[in-house]
């Protein structure tokens, strides 16, 4: 769970009554940027969740970054002959085997343009109405933010503070 200190920093840093570049939503990527956002607050249980979601994305970036960089020590050591690629003992709970990657085709020709006219053919049907829309159940996306841009919409009408 977050310290209530750093709850009490999202909080502040998403209180929308100073009227600070970031009190604001982001702007969604398909929204229009005539519509400034909406200002909104926060309850204490979201702005917990929000926290507990984004110390979460970042403890997973960083465990994924020493993942990589064990497995490329593995790999190392396999490819300098001190390292069996299968029959290794249990580790910590886990069995660990290298695996041959994953085959990928590459076609000739006449079958890549059969997939370009089968690509075709999908899209007219979907402008004609003839293919039906499936949506997947919705998800969050979290990903480091960036900065805004000077010439930003959020950020008009701040210079003069």
């Amino acid at each position: 769970m977050p310290s209530p200190s750093a709850v009490a920093a999202l909080r502040d840093l998403l209180d929308t009554s100073d009227s600070s570049p970031s009190c604001s939503p982001a702007p969604a990527d398909s929204s229009p940027a005539s519509e400034p956002p909406q200002p909104f607050s926060l309850s204490q249980e979201a702005a917990e969740a929000l926290h507990a979601a984004a110390e979460a994305k970042a403890v997973l970036e960083h465990a994924k970054a020493q993942l990589a960089q064990a497995t490329t020590a593995l790999d190392a050591l396999v490819e300098a002959g001190l390292l069996p690629e299968k029959g290794l003992p249990v580790v910590s709970g886990y069995t660990l085997y290298r695996q041959e990657g994953r085959p990928s085709w590459t076609y000739p020709a006449a079958i890549k343009e059969l997939e370009t006219q089968l690509k075709k053919r999908k899209q007219l049907a979907e402008q004609l109405g003839e293919a039906t829309q499936k949506r997947g159940d919705p998800f969050w996306t979290i990903k480091e933010a960036t900065p805004l841009k000077p010439d930003s919409p959020l950020l008009r009408g701040q210079e003069s503070m």
